[in-house]
């Protein structure tokens, strides 16, 4: 995800854009393996609780605001 994040910022963003944001998505909860995924990756991170459906758009937009304090 880093490698993305990283391309999307350098070559897609423009001056002022804020920084993008990766989501990571995954079939089971398992913390050790997003230890190691994320291990290393100086950029903020933040998890979230694990959800056995997605959120719709409008879900997923209320959580986000309420997770920046909008």
């Amino acid at each position: 995800m880093n490698l993305y994040l990283n391309y999307f910022k350098n070559e897609v963003c423009q001056p002022d854009d804020n920084p993008p944001v990766g989501i990571v998505l995954g079939a089971r909860k398992d913390e050790l393996l997003m230890e190691y995924a994320l291990q290393g990756i100086d950029n903020q991170l933040f998890a979230a609780r694990y959800q056995l459906y997605l959120p719709n758009k409008e879900e997923l937009q209320a959580q986000l605001d309420r997770l920046l304090g909008q």
